[in-house]
């Protein structure tokens, strides 16, 4: 007879900057890979609010419970009953959580680092998103593991289309942010491009998921859908027929906020590489260490000349859109698959380290 299969808990949290509505990064960092897990029979696994009462019995019934940036004292409460249990606590983090930047609407309500670090204190496990956080993340604990980030391709594309006929014919671009505009010097730039080419050009339209933002009366262009879950959005991107995307974030010319850019992550790379559909990206490291400029994406500095000319290229040139998305799927299924992001998680989550 097969030994039991370890039991998980996804503790749940709202965001960070979009309070009332649940968090993406456990979803992408930490739902995603569970499913995955629990697909292949390897565990069982349940998702619950830190706001549930419910969790606590969930804490009860698991063998481990993995975190994702939580910082309130209800998830301190169930970490340490985890702790007094004896079961595995894997606390998750993507960005750098003991500050924000300026353009963030967490930037004026960051007052839980100490929660953070007794949360921290007491995990078995914290694991990290990428290689700069992990270096960061010395300052506050000396031992953090790399679990990269990682899409499930064929649970959204079971491949990818021939060609992008349907999206010439629609004419949709598509935006995903959560928070404010990711920009500070740039941002009337980013504006400005955006207004400039899509009043030269009105057959086309932005269609835009994530959170508002004050600047977004200046766009009238912009159809705005509020956030999705995770699941309903990669099948949107998928469904939609999209053109292109955009993905604007502050660079060097950010200096205030270019350390924790630094620290974020190219999901958005992994989501719409995924979908198929080829992007415009910032120059920014996240996506300079992953994205090869004309082949899997297209890098811009953020300067007008440079907004304007990718969206015409990626808007009038179908052959590089193709060459793009082709080769940006392929990528992101070999590159970035969520197999190794399970791969890393599953021994944290079967022995304290």
């Amino acid at each position: 007879m097969s030994p039991p299969r370890l039991k998980v808990l996804a503790l749940q949290r709202e965001s960070h900057v979009a309070p009332g509505v649940p968090s993406l990064s456990v979803a992408a960092r930490v739902t995603e890979v569970l499913d995955y897990l629990n697909d292949r029979g390897i565990i069982d696994y349940t998702s619950i609010s830190e706001a549930d009462p419910a969790a606590e019995n969930g804490v009860r019934w698991a063998d481990a419970l993995v975190l994702s940036k939580h910082s309130s004292r209800e998830a301190l409460a169930l970490a340490r009953q985890a702790r007094a249990a004896g079961k595995r606590l894997v606390y998750d983090i993507d960005d750098w959580i003991f500050s924000f930047p300026s353009y963030s609407g967490a930037a004026a309500k960051n007052d839980k680092v100490s929660l953070i670090q007794e949360i921290l204190s007491i995990s078995d496990s914290i694991s990290v998103a990428n290689r700069r956080l992990q270096e960061k993340m010395r300052e506050y604990v000396p031992l953090s593991h790399h679990v990269p980030n990682g899409i499930w391709v064929e649970k959204y594309a079971r491949g990818l289309r021939a060609d992008d006929a349907a999206a010439q014919a629609k004419g949709r671009i598509v935006f995903t942010n959560a928070d404010f505009l990711k920009l500070q010097t740039s941002k009337e730039v980013l504006l400005t491009a955006l207004q400039v080419f899509f009043l030269q050009n009105p057959q086309f339209t932005l269609d835009f998921y994530g959170d508002p933002f004050p600047e977004i009366v200046s766009l009238p262009f912009l159809h705005f859908t509020n956030r999705m879950p995770y699941d309903m959005y990669m099948q949107s991107l998928i469904s939609g027929d999209y053109l292109f995307s955009i993905t604007p974030l502050g660079a060097s010319e950010d200096t205030t906020a270019a350390e924790f850019n630094a620290c974020k992550n190219p999901f958005k790379y992994l989501n719409y590489g995924s979908a198929g559909v080829p992007g415009i990206y910032s120059a920014s490291p996240i996506y300079t260490d992953c994205v090869v400029h004309g082949q899997t994406g297209w890098l811009v500095e953020n300067t007008l000349d440079q907004w304007l000319e990718a969206l015409k290229t990626l808007a009038f040139d179908p052959a590089v859109r193709q060459r793009i998305r082709v080769q940006a799927y392929e990528d992101v299924k070999r590159q970035h698959h969520i197999k190794a992001s399970a791969d890393a998680l599953m021994p944290l989550l079967t022995q304290a380290t």
